[in-house]
C-alpha cells in the first residue's frame, strides 16, 4: 500500500476532497430566468445520456427539454441507448437543419455529441450532468444554469479540435497513468462524483511505474526515457476539475502538455492538492510544453483516455495535433477561454 498504509491514504483523500471543495455543485436555475433571444426560431435537438450523473449532478432528458421549452426553445429529445449513439444523433440533427444540438450528460456524452458536429457549423450547447464535466467548465458552463444562459443569451464561438492518430478529442488526451486513472475512475461508485478521479489518481500513483517512450515535439526536440503520466490539454481542466495545464485555451490553436517522469508515490501524492488548485508544479520530474503537433513511440500498448473515455493505443508510433475543422459551441456572453476552468 505504500507509506502510511490505508490510514495515510484516507488522510490524503480527505485532504484532496477538501481542496477540491467537496462534491461537484449542481444548481438548477432560479426563476425568473432570462428568455432566449428569438425563441420562436430556435429549434434544438436534445441528446441525453439517461445514465449520466447522480444525486445533485442528475439531470434527465425530459427535465432538460422542459427547461428549454420554458424559455421559448422548441426542443426535441433524443436519448442515447449505447456507445456511439450521440455522434450519430448529432450528425443526423445537423443534417436535418437543427439550429442547435444540446448535450445532456457528462464528458462522454458531450464528446460523442461533439464528434457528430465538428465541421458542420451547427452549434453545441451543454447542460452538464456528469461527474467530470471538464469541457463544460472550459466553456464557462459548470452548472445547468450556466448552460441555459449560454444557450439562450450567450454567443457562438469556434473552438479547436485535436486528434490522436485518427481519433478526435475536444478537451484532453491522457496517456500512461492518466489513461489508467480514467479507467479506474469509471469503475468507482458514481455518487463519489469528481472525487472518483482523485481516488483513482492516488491508487495509480502507488502501483504504476511508467513506460519507456520516444518523443518528437513540434519544435524538433527529441527525448527518450521513462514517463509516468502525460496529459495533453486543449481545455483548461481534466479529471473532474484538475488544472494540469493552467495556460490551456480552447481557441488558441495550441495543445498544452503536462508530462511527469517517474517519482515516488509520496512525491506524486504531494502534487495532487497543487494540481487540484491549478497551481503550477515546480518539480524536476514535471515538465510543461506547448505544441501544435507531436509524435511519440512506445514498445508496448499505451493506456489512454480521450475526453475522459478510457481505451488502449497499440504499440508503435502515434501522432497528436490540432485538426483544421472547428467545433461551434454556445458559451456565455462574457466567456473568455483564458479565464475558464477556475470554477
Amino acid at each position: 500500500m505504500g507509506p502510511g498504509g490505508p490510514r495515510g491514504l484516507q488522510i490524503l483523500l480527505l485532504g484532496a476532497f477538501t481542496v477540491r471543495g467537496g462534491f461537484d455543485s449542481h444548481t438548477f436555475p432560479p426563476s425568473p430566468f432570462p428568455w432566449c433571444q428569438d425563441p420562436a426560431t430556435m429549434n434544438a435537438t436534445v441528446i441525453a445520456n439517461p445514465f449520466a450523473g447522480s444525486g445533485r449532478n442528475r439531470l434527465d432528458g425530459d427535465r432538460a427539454v422542459q427547461l428549454l421549452q420554458a424559455r421559448g426553445v422548441t426542443a426535441r429529445l433524443r436519448p442515447t441507448t449505447g456507445t456511439g449513439d450521440a455522434t450519430d444523433l448529432a450528425r443526423e440533427a445537423a443534417t436535418d437543419g437543427a439550429d442547435l444540438v444540446v448535450a445532456v450528460g457528462g464528458d462522454g456524452t458531450v464528446h460523442e455529441t461533439a464528434m457528430g458536429l465538428v465541421g458542420t457549423g451547427t452549434p453545441l450547447g451543454v447542460l452538464p450532468s456528469g461527474s467530470g464535466n471538464d469541457f463544460a467548465r472550459g466553456i464557462g458552463c459548470p452548472t445547468v444554469a450556466d448552460g441555459l444562459a449560454a444557450i439562450c443569451d450567450g454567443r457562438t464561438v469556434q473552438v479547436d479540435v485535436a486528434h490522436v492518430d485518427d481519433q478526435r478529442f475536444i478537451n484532453s488526451l491522457g496517456l500512461f497513468a492518466a489513461g489508467l486513472i480514467s479507467g479506474r475512475a469509471a469503475t468507482y461508485w458514481r455518487w463519489l462524483g469528481g472525487l472518483r478521479y482523485t481516488l483513482a489518481t492516488l491508487v495509480t500513483l502507488v502501483d504504476y511505474r511508467g513506460q519507456d517512450v520516444v518523443w518528437e515535439f513540434g519544435d524538433g526536440t527529441r527525448e527518450e526515457g521513462r514517463i509516468l503520466m502525460v496529459e495533453i490539454c486543449n481545455g483548461p481542466t481534466t479529471g473532474g476539475g484538475f488544472r494540469l495545464a493552467p495556460g490551456a485555451r480552447l481557441d488558441d490553436g495550441w495543445l498544452d502538455g503536462f508530462l511527469v517522469h517517474p517519482v515516488s508515490a509520496v512525491s506524486g501524492m504531494g502534487m495532487v492538492p497543487r494540481a487540484a488548485r491549478g497551481q503550477r508544479i515546480e518539480h524536476p520530474a514535471v515538465h510543461y510544453r506547448r505544441d501544435r503537433e507531436l509524435r511519440f513511440s512506445a514498445t508496448g500498448p499505451v493506456a489512454y483516455h480521450r475526453d475522459g473515455e478510457p481505451g488502449v493505443l497499440p504499440a508503435g508510433e502515434h501522432t497528436v495535433g490540432i485538426i483544421p475543422e472547428k467545433l461551434s459551441v454556445r458559451v456565455p456572453a462574457s466567456w473568455d477561454a483564458g479565464d475558464s476552468g477556475a470554477t
